[in-house]
C-alpha cells in the first residue's frame, strides 16, 4: 500500500515518474509512479478510500486542509505548505502583485506555493497575455517556469483582493480543450474569444448572447 499526501505545493513531489492533472483522471495503481491531482477539496472519506488503491504515492493539491480525525492524520502525510496559515504568505503575495523590484520579488515568490499564487492572481490580474503564458507552462513544465512568470511577468500595481470561493463550477464550452485550464480567464478577458464561443451556439451562463463589436486599429 502506498501513501496519500495532502499539499498546497506540488513541486517537491515532481520527481521520478509523475502523472499530474487538474482532476482525478487515473487510478493511482502504477508501481513507482507519483500521481498529483489538483482538486478543489477532498474529504476524509475519499482519503480513506484512495488509501486502499494507491500503489506508491498520491498527492492531492488543495488550498485548505480538510477536517480529518487524528487517526487519519497519522496514516497520511500533510505537507508543511498546508500547515502554514494563508495569512503567513501575505507578504509574498503582496510582493508578487505590488513590488516594482522584480528581482527582490522573485526571492519571495520562491516561498509562495504556486496554487496559492494563482488563486490571488485570478482576482487581481486580467492580463490575457499573462494567462496564456501560464496556461502553456502550469502542469506541463517544471514549477520554476511558472514562478519565473509570476516574478517577472506580473506588472506591479497597488492593493490586493482576496480570492473568492466559487459556489459552482462553470461548464466548459466545447471550443476549449480539456487541457485549457484557464479557459474562464480567457473568456473573461477577451472579446474575440467570447465572440468565437458565441459562434458555436452554446453560450455559457453569464455571457451575453449578442456579439460584441471589436475596435481594431487600421
Amino acid at each position: 500500500m502506498g501513501v496519500v499526501i495532502l499539499s498546497a505545493d506540488p513541486y517537491p513531489y515532481r520527481t521520478g515518474t509523475v502523472i499530474e492533472s487538474n482532476e482525478i483522471t487515473n487510478a493511482p495503481t502504477k508501481n513507482d509512479t507519483t500521481y498529483i491531482f489538483h482538486v478543489r477539496r477532498v474529504t476524509e472519506k475519499e482519503i480513506l478510500a484512495w488509501q486502499e488503491v494507491v500503489n506508491y504515492r498520491l498527492v492531492f493539491v488543495i488550498d485548505k486542509l480538510p477536517k480529518i480525525s487524528g487517526k487519519t492524520k497519522d496514516s497520511i502525510i500533510i505537507d508543511k505548505s498546508l500547515i502554514i496559515r494563508k495569512s503567513d504568505f501575505k507578504r509574498e503575495v503582496g510582493a508578487m502583485l505590488n513590488w516594482g523590484n522584480r528581482e527582490q520579488t522573485a526571492k519571495y515568490i520562491e516561498k509562495l506555493p504556486t496554487p496559492l499564487a494563482l488563486s490571488f492572481l485570478r482576482e487581481n490580474r486580467k492580463d490575457i497575455g499573462l494567462w496564456r503564458l501560464l496556461a502553456d507552462c502550469v502542469f506541463v513544465l517544471p514549477d520554476e517556469y511558472a514562478k519565473a512568470i509570476l516574478s517577472y511577468g506580473v506588472e506591479a500595481g497597488r492593493g490586493m483582493k482576496w480570492p473568492k470561493r466559487k459556489t459552482t463550477a462553470k461548464e466548459r464550452p466545447d471550443c476549449f480543450r480539456e487541457s485549457d485550464v484557464y479557459w474562464e480567464h480567457l473568456l473573461e478577458c477577451s472579446a474575440n474569444v467570447r465572440n468565437d464561443v458565441r459562434d458555436t451556439g452554446k453560450v455559457p451562463k453569464g455571457v451575453k448572447k449578442k456579439k460584441e463589436s471589436i475596435l481594431e486599429w487600421i
